[in-house]
C-alpha cells in the first residue's frame, strides 16, 4: 500500500486580484471645483456677470429667469447645466493669463450676448472667480455697444461690480478692441504684432511654429497674384520680390543715445541688429526728407516722374537707367516719410520689419536664423521669434523677421514699368 493513498488531495484557489482604486478621469469637469460663494452682479438689465459657483446652480439661475449663459473658463460647466433643455450654454476654454488670446473671441461673444438679449433671454457671463476672464469679455461688449474707449467702459462695469479687474494682458487687448474701432482689423499694424507676440510664446515652448498659429505666416508676394500690389520690395540682385508694402512693420525710433553699437542677432538676449549700408538712407528726424542733392524728397520724386512721363531726361541728366536708379532711391525714403506722416509721428526706416512670409522656409522648423532669397539665394536678413532684436535706432523689436535695406530695393509702379520697358 502506498503510503499517498487514501490521502485527499484538495486544491483550493486563492484570488490573487487585487482592488485597484478608480482610476481618475482624464478630463476635468466643473464638479472637481470649488469656486466660492454663490456671486453674480446685474451690469445692464439682463445682463449679469458673476463666478462659477452661480453659473453651477440652477436655483440662482431661475431666480433671475438667467437662460443663456457664456461661459469662460478653462473647463466646462457641469453636465445638469450644459444638457439642461431650457438653458443655451456657450463656452470659450481660456486660461486666466495675460498671454490669453481673447480678443479673437470677442465678436462671438458680443453676438451671443446681444442675439440673447433680442429674445429676452438673461444672460450670465462668468468665469471662476468673475473677475478676470468674464469681466473682460463684458468690457468688450460695453465699449462696442456704446463706442466707449476702455477707461469709460471697465467704469461703467465695476460701479455694477466692484471687484472688476482684468490682467494686464486682456486691458492691452481691449484697448487694441478699441483702436480697431471694436472689430477685428487683421491688417492693424498694433493686431499683427500681437498676434506676433503670441505665436513667439509658442515657438518658445514647442521650438517651432504650432500649427494653431501658421496665421501669422503671411502669403508670398512673389507669387503670381490676380491683383498685385503696386508697391514691393525686391532683392536687389535677382530682382525677386519678397515683400509687399502691407507687410511691413513700421516702429517709432529710440533716441539716438540710447542706440548701442550694431551687433549681429542672436549674440546676446537683446541683440542688435548689424548695420548694413544704411549710411545713405534718411535720418528719423521728422524733418522733410532730403536726397544727396539736398532737394526735397517728395518734390524730387515728382519730377523725376514726370522727366519719365514726358520721355525727358531730370537736369541731373544720364538716360533711363540713372532715373531709375534715382526713383528707387527718392521712394524708399519718401515711402517711410510718407505712412509716418499720417499721424505725424516719425518711423524709423533703418531696417524694413516685416511679417513672416510664406518664402521664409526655417522659420517654421527654427527659433532664430538668417533669411535667404527663395531665387538667388543671397542673404536679406534674419529673423529671431524668441528673442528681441535691436534696431540701430534703439527699438527692440520681438519677434523680429527684417531685410537688411542694402540687400534690397523699394520698387513702384513706374520703376516696374521702366525695367519693363
Amino acid at each position: 500500500m502506498s503510503m499517498n493513498e487514501g490521502i485527499a488531495v484538495v486544491t483550493k484557489v486563492v484570488s490573487t486580484s487585487v482592488r485597484r482604486a478608480p482610476e481618475p478621469t482624464a478630463v476635468l469637469t466643473r464638479e472637481d471645483f470649488n469656486a466660492g460663494p454663490i456671486s453674480l452682479d446685474e451690469i445692464e438689465p439682463g445682463l449679469w456677470l458673476g463666478n462659477a459657483s452661480a453659473a453651477a446652480d440652477m436655483g440662482t439661475l431661475e431666480k433671475h429667469t438667467i437662460r443663456s449663459i457664456l461661459s469662460i473658463d478653462s473647463v466646462p460647466l457641469p453636465v445638469h447645466i450644459t444638457d439642461h433643455p431650457n438653458l443655451r450654454v456657450r463656452h470659450i476654454q481660456a486660461a486666466d493669463v495675460p498671454r490669453e488670446d481673447l480678443i479673437r473671441h470677442f465678436e462671438d461673444s458680443n453676438r451671443f450676448i446681444a442675439d440673447s438679449l433680442a429674445e429676452g433671454r438673461h444672460v450670465l457671463v462668468h468665469c471662476y472667480f468673475g473677475v478676470s476672464r468674464s469681466a473682460t469679455i463684458v468690457i468688450a461688449y460695453v465699449m462696442q455697444k456704446y463706442r466707449l474707449n476702455y477707461e469709460a467702459a471697465f467704469q461703467r462695469v465695476k460701479a455694477k461690480r466692484i471687484f472688476v479687474m482684468p490682467n494686464p494682458g486682456f486691458v492691452n487687448q481691449l484697448k487694441l478692441y478699441g483702436r480697431m474701432a471694436y472689430r477685428i482689423d487683421r491688417t492693424n499694424e498694433r493686431y499683427k504684432l500681437f498676434r506676433l507676440r503670441l505665436a513667439g510664446d509658442n515657438v518658445r515652448k514647442a521650438k517651432r511654429l504650432p500649427t494653431e498659429c501658421m496665421d501669422v505666416v503671411k502669403t508670398d508676394p512673389g507669387v503670381t497674384q490676380e491683383s498685385p500690389e503696386p508697391y514691393v520690395y525686391r532683392c536687389r540682385k535677382c530682382r525677386r520680390v519678397v515683400a509687399s508694402r502691407s507687410n511691413l512693420l513700421l516702429h517709432k525710433p529710440k533716441s539716438a543715445t540710447l542706440a548701442q553699437s550694431p551687433a549681429k542677432v542672436g549674440r546676446e538676449p537683446e541683440a542688435t541688429l548689424e548695420e548694413e549700408g544704411t549710411s545713405d538712407e534718411a535720418e528719423c528726424d521728422g524733418q522733410p526728407q532730403m536726397n544727396a542733392d539736398g532737394e526735397n524728397v517728395a518734390d524730387h520724386v515728382t519730377h523725376v516722374q514726370t522727366a519719365m512721363a514726358t520721355g525727358s531726361s531730370p537736369s541731373s541728366g544720364g538716360g533711363m537707367n540713372e532715373l531709375a536708379e534715382q526713383v528707387r532711391r527718392s521712394s524708399i525714403s519718401s515711402e517711410h516719410s510718407n505712412r509716418s506722416s499720417e499721424k505725424d509721428t516719425p518711423m524709423c526706416n533703418k531696417i524694413f520689419f516685416i511679417e513672416p512670409l510664406a518664402w521664409m522656409t526655417d522659420i517654421y522648423r527654427n527659433t532664430q536664423g538668417r533669411l535667404y532669397c527663395p531665387k538667388c539665394t543671397v542673404k536679406l536678413g534674419s529673423f529671431n521669434w524668441v528673442m528681441a532684436t535691436k534696431c540701430p535706432c534703439g527699438a527692440e523689436i520681438y519677434p523680429a523677421f527684417y531685410l537688411v535695406p542694402s540687400k534690397t530695393e523699394y520698387s513702384t509702379v513706374v520703376q516696374n514699368v521702366q525695367v519693363t520697358v
